[in-house]
């Protein structure tokens, strides 16, 4: 039944109203209940209006003087602070020459250890020279460790000191350290000699570093899979964990060894490939997806009588080998069957006839490398070479070359396949084990950089797009699983537990409890009985907390490092009788993102301004909404990477504001033709590197997605020379226009003596600084304790008041033409001793100047200036209200802050409020964790809120307030300050604000709305039934957005509206109250339920013992076999748990499981609901109704109910509907008066629910006064993001959406002499890597053994 709003605006219609009610009373005299329950109670629409404008009076003044909002705003302006134009343009010209400097260094030093490594191969030793190196898994044995196993091991003793500039790791920046992975023989010849020969690059590390201390991790990755790493340090692994980390498996290392690449990979399914050989050649298979990157194209057909891709959406194409597809890959391939017989012909010139459809120079779509193209055949044997087909379409040109895989030990079948590979410039291997996989898939990449290596003097140089500094990419499937197994192992430990209980306990309490089966399952996933859903919901917001992860948020975690890295290939330029081309390896250097965004300081953007980064496949390598790692989901898992983080478009973080479906962005963003954008606009500047100018409207989403708005931005794009990147900013347009510009020159202030130190100008209250942005830093001295930004600032401003004091403020300069002589380079880096090496140093003039003119405007928050002497014009109304809320102390203000433009927050505490809450609270200070100034929300959105009320303080409460100690839970109220010359040239300076304890805030609230505002005293004549005290009206004060800031009920704060009067909401949205706005979340990430397998039906008899000991021996080969990458090939439903510990592989059988045998099937009683019972966000609703346990409760607790909903991440798209305030739609000839409504007929009775709206005043708040006394049905309206719903073919389209891109410039695909060699492959054998798997499965396997 649609509910409808009736509006109440004249006499004329209250007239006929009672003249309608007068006639149905003599006609219907049985409808007058009901007229009199919907007219019985008359909604206070004028006290509504006063209450309003009494609180935003109250509470305006208020925060004005404690906050000393004029005094700070007014010092500002006499300070002199201008305004000046910001020019985008050449804002994004200085900012894209810094980078390019800075990146110019990276590559610089990358070419210099590449040049000495090709030296230093041409070296010759002695093969018994023993070799000295640092094994950075032997570095500084702990005292644990027997001696015997040290010197067995060749553990060395090495100083290492914590530096800041490597996130805090302890280092030694004179010698670097190697790593050697398990799955390579360290012994080997060939990994010896390499390792010898590099250690010559230590020098050339050092070196590098003095003349760029910005560098970071610089490495040489060996073609034989050791890593050399400077500086020096301790590689970090779980003593548990095997450590298999392969540089050549990293994307800089694939990326720059090869160009990039077509491949088509054919899968052998016929019947023969069964059992073993099927799991090899799909771990085959999945390693080559491992080799590829978004640079290269791929397809995977499965073949045997016919011929069909093994993605079915990826029909008679190739695509982008990101994660996302690499994923639906991997998805397939565990669905793969064999059948029939292999028909080799048609499979190899469907792959023929792809590949030459993509090379076509009618292919302009960008789509596809054109560059390498490869076949890669995967089989267990072929019964003929296909001559006539690769002549046909593969000679004379040899366009694409085949790698041959056979599968299995037959020496027969070996021929055929060799011979396709040798006829083809190809590369043959026999793969025999699973151990052996990756070092034989690994073979081909030498193989395609031959044309590259044999041209000798072409290096090109790679940068990668972003990605996290994990151990390994495929790690982050198996975190997930880590943590599902730790989900697991909580609840059978709770499992356990219950079964104790019900075995132990009598007591009737219990035994009602064991009843519920929403008891039980609260029991089950948190270990008590009798929870509320208050102490549900509380605990859920602890795990959040605690696990809070993602990037740059506060929390306990830091979250992942973020980075590029730029590298070049390494040839090997020895002279042999036999014609070779070998690739010696990968040199490069890693670049955090942090140090390029330290070259784009926002403060010269504004609050609301960003930049961003974009590679040539349009991929976003920084952008402020960015978000690699899951947020939405469970809090186990919001520390872990999202399946897709690296591989996220422009258009998927910049959402326009005319979408209003999945993926139909706007014309200015990108112009669509079908599913491909050939004729985008500001994303293809972006792709192009060309320079930009644009406007758009746009939709931005705040607070995790729970907060919008709506407003036009400017954008202006670069390129970075030298990289395939360009850089962007963004500006809000308006109050973007122009900046603050304040500053206190130093070297002035200095000089004048009558302003004393500088630092007095910090001399009250507290204060801290942005911990992100950099004011000064030392360029080599990184090992000092504390660098924080205050300690640095405090330190630099003493130093300046000294004779000889020089800014040095260039922040990057261009790096030394190679074509200088000695004494031209000495002069551009003149050699320092260690003590001006440490003294080496940066300051931002600027900023620091900056944030000292804002350090003196915002200097007035003395202990001894009493707040009334403060109110603007000795206003008597607001300094009686001052007077009486400090008198009473009934208010709660806690804290009074401001934040300004240049990074700085000082605040001081309210001592008869901060005493008694601060001194026992559990929570740091908020200003200590809130001390982002211009990046924190709050701020943010004082901002945006200005142009509509320019008095107004803005609201806010935590979403989790009602999960938290309701005496901690503080208000948020922040005004913003604008310097402003007319109404169209202003910019925002500060904004200030206080923070009020929430329970006497709502005392406040309802001490105003409980009595009526005609009388001052409660016990008035007025009647309660018209205030909010009366049952029969709920009040609720709401922000802009439609969260709840207070009500009468505390477990209401924080939550949105719509999910407690969700009808009413709706109303107010078609009232044009609030405003309904679409936002899709492109990043989101779909938990999918994995099947589970049942052990119900295991039997205690010596059978168990049997399966036991099964059970423990595959435990340790699956834990192996896992840290291996082998974990793949099959679904892990029983042996993830042994990981995690739920069920101990070294434990003895135990007959402590009672399993369900009787008439009792639990499975199906609780598997009725188990798609009903929320998920780990949801809370059983006190009305529902729980089925009963039958009286016989000896079979309980079956084991079905140990068992937790195993998941999987999946990419996917999510929608939300957010709200925005409409407060121009709520006045009436410049006033604000009420919005009169009232939802008519929602019920069966004929009732109606009327409501009062009204906007307070000075506020982004509304109050909100809802008649009770009708039952009227209320629909949910929630914000939680929900999945957009695809068909099969839409899915299909948005794994095609193959967006504009641009292809790599360089391309070494050929070179004519190549036919001259002639290795192209063998056997493979059970080589030193395989017998060092071999043995680790042994040496675990016994060790558990005898630990048991």
């Amino acid at each position: 039944m649609r509910h409808k709003v009736k509006w109440w605006c004249s006499l004329s219609l209250v007239q006929h109203r009672t003249t309608v009610v007068f006639i149905l009373f003599s006609l219907f005299p049985t409808l007058l209940g009901v007229y009199t329950q919907e007219h019985d109670f008359n909604m206070p629409h004028q006290e509504v209006e006063l209450w309003a404008r009494k609180i935003g009076n109250h509470i305006f003044h208020l925060s004005n003087a404690f906050a000393l909002y004029n005094d700070i705003k007014d010092n500002f302006r006499t300070g002199e602070a201008t305004l000046q134009e910001n020019d985008g343009l050449q804002l994004v010209k200085e900012m894209t020459s810094d980078v390019t400097n800075m990146m110019k260094f990276k590559v610089d030093a990358v070419n210099r250890i590449m040049n000495v490594a090709e030296e230093a191969s041409l070296d010759k030793y002695k093969q018994e020279e023993p070799v000295d190196y640092y094994n950075a898994k032997r570095l500084n044995p702990s005292p644990d460790i027997p001696q015997e196993a040290i010197d067995d091991k060749n553990y060395r003793n090495l100083s290492l000191l914590s530096n800041i500039h490597f996130d805090g790791i302890p280092i030694n920046e004179s010698v670097s350290s190697v790593h050697v992975p398990t799955n390579v023989y360290a012994k080997a010849p060939d990994v010896i000699n390499a390792i010898r020969w590099s250690g010559r690059l230590d020098r050339t590390f050092k070196s590098n570093y003095e003349l760029d201390p910005t560098l970071s991790w610089q490495y040489f990755g060996s073609s034989t899979g050791f890593l050399r790493q400077y500086p020096a340090s301790e590689w970090v692994m779980d003593e548990k964990d095997p450590d298999l980390y392969d540089a050549r498996l990293r994307s800089w290392y694939i990326q720059a060894a090869s160009s990039p690449k077509d491949m088509v990979i054919l899968l052998d399914v016929s019947g023969s490939m069964t059992g073993l050989r099927k799991e090899i050649a799909i771990h085959v298979v999945l390693n080559i997806l491992e080799t590829l990157n978004e640079n290269d194209f791929v397809n995977i057909f499965n073949f045997s009588t016919e011929t069909t891709e093994l993605v079915s959406c990826f029909n008679d194409s190739l695509v982008q080998a990101n994660m996302e597809n690499i994923g639906e890959f991997k998805k397939a391939l565990k669905t793969i069957e064999t059948k029939e017989i292999a028909n080799f012909s048609k499979a190899l010139i469907k792959a023929f006839e792809l590949l030459q459809r993509t090379n076509s120079q009618y292919n302009k779509s960008g789509q596809g490398s054109q560059c390498n193209q490869a076949i890669m055949l995967v089989t267990d044997g072929a019964p003929d070479n296909y001559e006539k087909i690769f002549s046909t379409y593969n000679w004379p040109h040899f366009q694409v070359r085949v790698f041959t895989y056979l599968i299995g030990r037959e020496e027969k079948k070996k021929r055929d396949l060799s011979w396709m590979a040798c006829a083809n410039k190809g590369y043959f291997v026999q793969v025999t084990t699973l151990a052996e996989v990756r070092e034989q898939v690994l073979r081909y990449i030498p193989v395609m950089a031959r044309p590259m290596v044999m041209y000798q003097e072409d290096h090109h140089h790679i940068w990668t797009g972003v990605y996290a500094d994990v151990a390994d990419p495929k790690q982050i499937e198996w975190l997930w699983e880590v943590r599902e197994g730790k989900r697991q192992r909580d609840r059978t430990e709770n499992y356990q537990k219950l079964q104790k209980i019900v075995k132990d306990s009598s007591s009737p309490a219990i035994i009602d409890a064991l009843r519920d089966k929403w008891q039980v399952e609260n029991f089950l996933r948190y270990g008590e009985f009798s929870l509320s859903s208050r102490s549900i919901a509380r605990i859920k917001a602890a795990k959040m907390r605690k696990m809070r992860g993602r990037r740059g948020a506060p929390g306990l975690k830091e979250g992942y490092r973020l980075m590029t890295s730029v590298a070049v290939p390494v040839f090997d330029r020895k002279k042999t009788s036999m014609k070779t081309a070998n690739l010696l390896g990968v040199a490069g250097t890693d670049v955090p993102i942090r140090e390029i965004e330290k070259l784009v300081p926002p403060y010269k953007l504004g609050v609301n301004g960003y930049s961003f980064m974009v590679n040539s496949n349009g991929y976003v390598i920084y952008h402020p909404d960015l978000r690699p790692v899951h947020q939405e989901s469970n809090a186990e898992f919001q520390d872990i990477l999202k399946p897709n983080y690296n591989s996220v478009d422009f258009a998927e973080v910049e959402l326009t504001d005319y979408e209003n479906e999945a993926r139909a962005n706007d014309s200015e963003l990108l112009e669509m033709a079908g599913w491909r954008d050939y004729y985008s606009k500001l994303r293809k500047d972006l792709v192009e590197q060309n320079a930009a100018e644009r406007m758009m409207s746009v939709k931005i989403h705040l607070d995790d997605m729970k907060r919008v708005v709506q407003r036009k931005q400017k954008y202006f794009a670069q390129k970075i020379s030298g990289t395939p990147f360009s850089l962007g900013i963004a500006m809000p347009e308006g109050y973007g226009k122009y900046k603050v510009h304040g500053q206190i020159e130093l070297t002035r202030e200095i000089q004048d003596h009558r302003a004393g130190d500088v630092m007095n100008h910090f001399s009250t209250g507290n204060w801290t600084l942005h911990p992100d942005w950099v004011y000064c830093e030392y360029k080599y001295d990184q090992h000092q304790e504390d660098q924080s930004p205050e300690a640095l600032i405090n330190e630099f401003l003493s130093r300046a008041q000294k004779p000889n004091w020089k800014w040095r403020s260039t922040r990057t300069r261009p790096p030394p033409d190679p074509i200088m002589n000695q004494a031209q380079h000495k002069r551009w880096k003149p050699s320092m001793g260690s003590d001006e090496r440490r003294d080496n140093y940066y300051c931002d003039k600027d900023l620091v100047q900056s944030l000292l003119f804002d350090a003196r405007a915002t200097n007035v928050y003395s202990r001894k200036v009493k707040i009334e002497d403060k109110i603007k014009d000795r206003n008597p109304v607001a300094i009686y209200i001052m007077l009486l809320s400090t008198s009473s102390q009934n208010f709660g203000i806690t804290t009074a802050f401001v934040a300004t433009r240049s990074g700085l927050t000082r605040w001081i505490d309210n001592p008869s409020e901060s005493s008694s809450s601060n001194g026992n609270s559990k929570e740091p200070h908020f200003m200590k964790v809130h001390n982002r100034a211009i990046d924190e929300v709050w701020y943010k959105r004082a901002v945006d809120y200005y142009k509509e009320d320019q008095d107004a303080y803005v609201y806010s409460v935590p979403f989790d307030a009602a999960t938290r100690d309701p005496d901690e839970v503080l208000v948020t109220a922040t005004r913003a300050i604008f310097v402003e010359e007319n109404d169209y040239r202003m910019a925002p300076a500060a904004v200030v604000g206080v923070t009020i304890k929430h329970r006497k805030f709502v005392d406040f609230f309802k001490n105003e709305t409980y009595k009526c505002p005609s009388y001052p005293s409660r016990n008035s004549s007025c009647k309660k039934a018209k205030t909010c005290e009366s049952k029969s009206l709920n009040c609720y004060l709401l922000d802009d957005n439609g969260f709840i800031i207070a009500s009468e009920n505390e477990d209401d704060t924080g939550k949105f509206f719509g999910t407690l009067e969700g009808t009413i909401m709706e109303s107010l949205v078609q009232s044009e109250v609030y405003k309904k706005i679409q936002i899709f979340d492109y990043q989101a990430v779909c938990l999918d339920t994995q099947e589970k397998n049942s052990m119900a039906s295991i039997l205690t008899t010596p059978i168990q013992t049997l399966k036991w000991f099964a059970s423990w021996v595959m435990g340790n080969v699956f834990w192996v076999l896992v840290k291996t990458q082998l974990y793949t090939l099959w679904d892990p439903n029983e042996a993830w748990a042994y990981a995690q510990g739920q069920w101990d592989p070294n434990a003895a059988p135990t007959d402590e499981v009672t399993y369900s045998k009787g008439p009792i099937n639990y499975q199906s009683a609780f598997g009725e609901y188990q798609e009903m019972l929320p998920d780990e966000a949801g809370i059983p609703t006190e009305d529902t109704k729980h089925p009963e346990l039958p009286d016989d409760i000896g079979d309980f607790p079956s084991l079905e109910l140990a068992y937790i909903n195993k998941t999987h991440p999946r990419p996917c798209d999510k929608t939300v509907y957010l709200y925005k305030l409409q407060s121009k739609k709520l006045k009436q000839d410049g006033l604000y008066k009420p919005v009169k409504g009232k939802l008519s007929n929602c019920h069966t009775n004929g009732c109606g629910r009327p409501f009062s709206v009204q906007k307070v005043i000075s506020t982004n708040l509304i109050l909100v006064a809802v008649n009770s006394l009708c039952p009227c049905e209320s629909r949910k309206v929630d914000i939680e993001p929900v999945e957009v719903e695809h068909n099969e073919t839409t899915s299909c389209n948005r794994l095609l959406m193959q967006h504009y891109r641009k292809r790599p410039q360089s391309c070494v695909n050929y070179h004519p002499d190549e036919h001259e060699i002639k290795l192209c492959g063998g056997a493979g054998s059970l080589g030193p890597s395989s017998v060092a798997l071999l043995t680790l499965l042994l040496a675990h396997i016994y060790n558990s053994m005898m630990q048991s």
